[in-house]
């Protein structure tokens, strides 16, 4: 396999934003489609929007640590936590606007799923940057070089 395209580097902290905004591509409009889906109980496409919802987190995690590769998995996970709270606030004002029950005890486990499987994310990043290594301007770096 050839070695990953470089990307531009980044802060810790500016690659967390964009790790959060990467995992809301996919977990924000899965999220919107699971509150729909769940409406009937649970199906096999609950189950699916779960996993995709996982899937954003985990691409999250991901996207930090290439973005920065000197973040540590704190940032990876950062990104995934805050993403759930963006989404869990949006569905926190519907349902109390709506007058529904709100389980205010799953979201701190739900924050931290998030964040775990986002670190996830974060460890597959450093593992097939440092199998594939990395391109540069001149040309592809060696996998076993820290860049």
């Amino acid at each position: 396999m050839e070695p990953l395209r470089a990307l531009p580097r980044l802060s810790p902290g500016s690659a967390v934003w964009r790790g959060t905004l990467t995992a809301l591509v996919l977990a924000l409009p899965a999220g919107i489609l699971n509150q729909f889906a769940a409406r009937d109980g649970a199906t096999l496409w609950t189950l699916v929007l779960w996993l995709v919802i996982m899937f954003g987190a985990a691409s999250g995690g991901y996207a930090v640590r290439r973005l920065c590769p000197s973040a540590r998995l704190h940032h990876a996970a950062a990104a995934g936590a805050l993403a759930y709270v963006i989404v869990q606030s949006i569905g926190v004002v519907r349902r109390l606007a709506s007058g529904e029950t709100i389980s205010w005890l799953a979201y701190p486990f739900l924050a931290l799923l998030m964040a775990s499987v986002a670190m996830l994310g974060g460890v597959y990043a450093t593992r097939i940057t440092g199998r594939y290594g990395e391109q540069t301007d001149g040309g592809p770096v060696d996998a076993g070089e820290d860049t």
